[in-house]
């Protein structure tokens, strides 16, 4: 953990000559391709991913009253996925057969990372029960990342199997380290950190934290979200504006484009569709909240 803390201050010290500085609206290029809204405000839905397939999509609502995780197919219906008596949160990681969802959910108290086997209906829960825990993602290597209060720090990051065993905390700064999002290949983790600051930038590592190091710098950047082919990562970011936006960047944080999407709302919780062809994103926050997807020009 010492050595991993190490190549954390030694990138934090490269950030003046790398990575993706803050840069006017109009000087970021616009992503030519088609905006549909899916689903209206007053829900709370929010927090959507797809099922490996791409036929279906995870999303969480409070349309039933409380957080559930809910899966809308092609025609745009939407059923639960299987009811609880707690809050169940997103994002909703599915394993990489669609087999098993893992998740955030309050059902024993303190909010912790569960995986749900969605032909038996069997729940576990894979982190400390003691120490609040949310935004689990799944890798094709079967690892699953989340983040935690646990640790020291304001919040970490944690990897575990899928029956909670290896349990590791893989970063180690002041501040938060969260939202981390696993790359096609598994190898390679980003995640948002602020160092302390309340400024969040874009950071990969390997899979266990080591060879840390930001690919942006200056502004706000949070949520991290791979594309299929590992080219590029779509970010909620707030530049010159009051709002969060989606962006679209390189893997090393470069060729930055924003994509078509609601004026005077945060855009936030990007997730690429597995053919590479769009991405889903949250516009608004709390009950506002409605998911909309874009899809690129071919």
């Amino acid at each position: 953990m010492a050595m991993h803390r190490r190549n954390f201050l030694l990138a934090l010290g490269a950030l003046a000559a790398t990575g993706a500085s803050v840069r006017a609206r109009e000087e970021i290029a616009a992503t030519a391709g088609e905006l549909t809204q899916l689903t209206q405000p007053g829900n709370g839905d929010n927090r959507a991913t797809y099922m490996p397939d791409g036929r279906s999509l995870l999303f969480v609502s409070s349309r039933s009253g409380r957080s559930q995780i809910w899966r809308m197919d092609p025609s745009g219906d939407v059923a639960l996925v299987r009811e609880s008596n707690a809050n169940d949160y997103g994002r909703v990681a599915p394993s990489p057969d669609g087999s098993r969802l893992c998740f955030s959910s309050d059902r024993d108290g303190e909010n912790a990372i569960y995986v749900l086997d969605l032909t038996s209906g069997a729940t576990s829960r894979i982190s400390d029960p003691a120490y609040w825990s949310f935004g689990p993602a799944w890798s094709s290597r079967d690892l699953i990342a989340y983040f935690s209060k646990k640790g020291g720090n304001r919040i970490n990051t944690w990897t575990a199997r899928p029956d909670g065993s290896a349990a590791k905390q893989i970063t180690d700064r002041p501040g938060e380290s969260r939202q981390p999002w696993w790359s096609p290949d598994g190898g390679t983790l980003a995640l948002s950190a602020d160092n302390g600051t309340g400024a969040f930038q874009i950071w990969l590592s390997a899979a266990d934290g080591a060879n840390a190091r930001a690919i942006t710098r200056e502004g706000n950047w949070q949520q991290p979200f791979w594309s299929p082919d590992g080219r590029h990562i779509a970010v909620s970011a707030k530049l010159d504006r009051s709002a969060f936006r989606i962006l679209v960047m390189d893997a090393e944080g470069g060729d930055i484009r924003e994509i078509a999407q609601p004026e005077n709302a945060d855009n936030v919780h990007p997730a690429w569709s597995p053919d590479g062809r769009g991405l889903v994103f949250t516009s608004g926050e709390g009950k506002s909240g409605a998911l909309w997807r874009f899809a690129f020009a071919t």
